[in-house]
């Protein structure tokens, strides 16, 4: 198979770029072709990007140092909105942290990692923050050349994919048949398909009459399309290698991470698996993997630890700009739910998956069916990721993780979008950083009035509403109105 040559890009103009906080459409007229009702609507925060210490800045829409700054320490969030500086850790709980580990979290040492790159704390290394310790570069990683000390994983090297400074660890191939689905070989390596010219997301366009639009010539003719569609798969010159329809190849991202420069999603197109909704996949596109991949128009959400995860429905994520409703969408009782917390700067598409909507302090919406054979858990956050505690009660079935914990027992991941680590009405989470995150229930404020009265007569029969004995409803937030707190 022969491949065209490999797309000319540069860190400074990529135009696939997905950031945290999204910059102003510079183009507020409405006649623009990527926005012709107008600006989309202001967003008052960052999706999520932004590293464990920072806050987003919305009038820059840029990410900075939720301390404004420290003196020979280390930003550190110690409870929910509240950071301190705290000297740079040498020790926590009596044992010496690794190079990297700059905080004690939950009294053991710790890595701080960013989406955004530039802060993750195990760049002097050449490493990599993922949990709490330093690791080696995975594939699409930034890497140094020659740095026997942080080398890319077995069959992988260190190549100047971009430039001799931004080295990435791609796997080392002869020939498209050693390279994962999806992946073709070139000079530098396997590199995901969507890097090579003609390679975008397409689908041929549909006839009002039914059929296919064709050219003159009598070809069809073809739409490209955003992540969270379904594509045509292709040859290495750019042709699609199925009938004409909108193909059975998942349009999704393939990620590389830089330490200074950020997280550059690039689109895509992967050949599907034959994992249905539901059930068990894996982040691995070996060809001999095709059992735990996901097939068509479904998304490998990693929920499980690690890279394992559960098929679920793709859709964009995308908040909805005036008079452009993001396609593909979800169910009326569903969420598109941005795990990745991107945003796209050019209102376009962001990679979604859907999940149940839930309310734990509705009876009736309370509770998660099973997603395939996997136990869901309600978990109080927003789907958008803005919030990672919502502020009246609504929230999303999301997958368990293979083991969770019971209420007041230490837990394992206190992000809900990797996987719920407790049950329903209960978040995995810690008001201060020296002390280990652990399930703790939910509660209805306006239940748990500061006069010590009984509330409204819902709080009679509203499950959640109240705490067990022992335990008192805290606020964790100041937003005006917000009904949910802390059984503490």
């Amino acid at each position: 198979m022969s491949l065209r040559s490999l797309s000319v890009v540069s860190i400074a103009a990529l135009s696939l770029v997905l950031t945290a906080c999204p910059p102003i459409n510079p183009k507020p007229d409405g006649n623009d072709v990527e926005f012709d009702a107008g600006n989309p609507p202001p967003r008052d925060a960052c999706s999520g990007g932004c590293a464990g210490n920072q806050v987003c800045n919305t009038a820059t829409r840029t990410c900075v140092d939720a301390c404004g700054g420290c003196d020979g320490g280390t930003c550190v969030k110690v409870m929910e909105g509240v950071f301190q500086c705290r000297t740079a850790a040498v020790t926590c709980s009596g044992n010496l942290c690794e190079p990297g580990q700059v905080a004690c979290l939950g009294g053991a040492c710790a890595c701080l990692s960013s989406l955004s790159g530039a802060l993750d704390t195990c760049q002097a290394a050449g490493k990599w923050c993922s949990g709490a310790s330093c690791a080696n570069p995975r594939s699409l990683q930034q890497c140094k050349q020659g740095d026997l000390n942080s080398p890319c994983p077995p069959m992988f090297t260190c190549q100047p994919v971009f430039s001799a400074d931004l080295a990435v660890c791609t796997k080392t191939c002869m020939d498209n048949n050693e390279c994962q689905r999806g992946e073709f070989c070139s000079g530098v390596g396997c590199l995901p398909s969507g890097l090579f010219s003609d390679q975008e997301c397409n689908q041929t366009k549909s006839a009002p009459d039914g059929g296919f639009e064709r050219d003159d010539a009598g070809a069809p003719l073809r739409l490209t399309v955003t992540v969270g569609n379904t594509c045509l798969l292709k040859d290495g010159d750019g042709n699609p290698t199925e009938a004409e329809g909108k193909g059975t190849g998942n349009c999704t991202y393939a990620v590389f991470q830089f330490w200074a420069d950020g997280v550059y999603p690039f689109e895509t197109c992967r050949p599907p698996g034959v994992a249905a909704e539901g059930q068990a996949c894996r982040d691995d596109f070996g060809a001999g993997t095709t059992a735990t991949q996901c097939a068509t128009g479904l998304q490998c959400t990693k929920t499980r630890g690690g890279d394992d995860g559960v098929c679920l429905r793709m859709c964009n994520a995308q908040p909805p700009a005036l008079g452009f409703p993001p396609q593909p969408e979800c169910g009326a009782a569903e969420a598109c739910v941005n795990t990745l917390r991107y945003t796209d700067p050019n209102s376009n598409a962001v990679l979604g998956v859907c999940m149940k909507k839930c309310n734990v302090f509705d009876a009736t919406k309370n509770t998660c069916a099973n997603v395939g054979t996997t136990p869901s858990s309600c978990v109080p956050t927003e789907a958008s990721g803005e919030l990672v505690v919502s502020n009246n009660g609504d929230g999303i079935c999301i997958p368990q993780r293979a083991q969770i914990a019971a209420v007041g027992a230490t837990c394992t991941e206190t992000d809900a979008f990797r996987g719920a680590a407790c049950a329903s009405a209960q978040l995995c989470t810690s008001l201060d950083a020296d002390t280990a995150a652990s399930c703790t229930a939910v509660c209805d404020l306006d239940c748990n009035p500061a006069d010590g009265g009984t509330g409204p007569t819902r709080c009679a029969t509203e499950p959640s509403a109240r705490c067990a004995t022992g335990t008192t409803c805290r606020r964790v937030t100041s937003t005006t109105g917000a009904r949910v707190g802390f059984c503490l």
